[in-house]
């Protein structure tokens, strides 16, 4: 079955992605993959209450929660909806993630940044379009 790959992050526009990509898989008999990109990281809080190895395990209990609250809301029952938790760089990942076959379209939300934000701090949707092997829609 061909999958619909959808970046998620826990963000209102990631969020209206999933529900586009949700439509557009009943549309044309597709599965959902709900994936969430642990970013890597340079630094983790220390101390007493909060060791690198708790903060690292609160982080992917957090987007694990997101996938599971994120695949409970797809409103046809019919779709299947998997989930999956990666880590990295969140634009290099799902490229990497879509060069599976199964997948034939890549959905992520449109972040609203202006144009001095986006030179200086960058967008994943527009570094995915630049690595994806497959379409990317970006949903505003």
């Amino acid at each position: 079955m061909k999958r619909i790959l959808v970046g998620v992050d826990g963000s209102p526009e990631s969020r209206k992605a999933a529900e586009y990509a949700s439509q557009l898989a009943r549309a044309t008999h597709s599965a959902l993959e709900l994936a969430f990109v642990l970013p890597e990281i340079a630094y983790s809080p220390s101390g007493p209450y909060l060791t690198p190895q708790r903060w690292q395990e609160a982080r992917t209990d957090r987007a694990q929660l997101l996938l599971y609250e994120m695949s409970q809301s797809v409103p046809d029952p019919l779709t299947a909806v998997d989930t999956a938790l990666l880590e990295g760089s969140p634009a290099h990942r799902l490229a990497a993630e879509a060069k599976r076959d199964e997948i034939w379209l890549v959905v992520v939300g449109h972040r609203g940044r202006g144009s001095v934000e986006r030179v200086l701090l960058g967008s994943v949707a527009d570094r995915l379009t630049q690595l994806s092997s497959k379409p990317v829609l970006v949903v505003r």
